[in-house]
């Protein structure tokens, strides 16, 4: 039981990384870097794991918007 719950949560996590990450990188990326402005597809697939994994630090990131602490 307690094995079901845990593989439930890192479903949910995922699932939300995984849609927090489509957007990302699509628009997200550009607000916290102005290095990644207008940057190429293949770097935004290199993110996309890395946003998925860490979204929950870039979201933060995001919402406090450009600044590089």
């Amino acid at each position: 039981m307690m094995a079901t719950i845990l593989v439930n949560a890192l479903l949910f996590y995922l699932a939300i990384g995984v849609l927090f990450a489509i957007a990302f990188v699509i628009v997200g990326v550009g607000k916290i870097d102005d290095g990644a402005l207008g940057a190429p597809w293949f770097f935004r697939l290199l993110i996309f794991p890395g946003a998925i994994a860490f979204w929950p630090y870039l979201l933060s990131k995001w919402i406090k918007g450009n600044n590089y602490d």
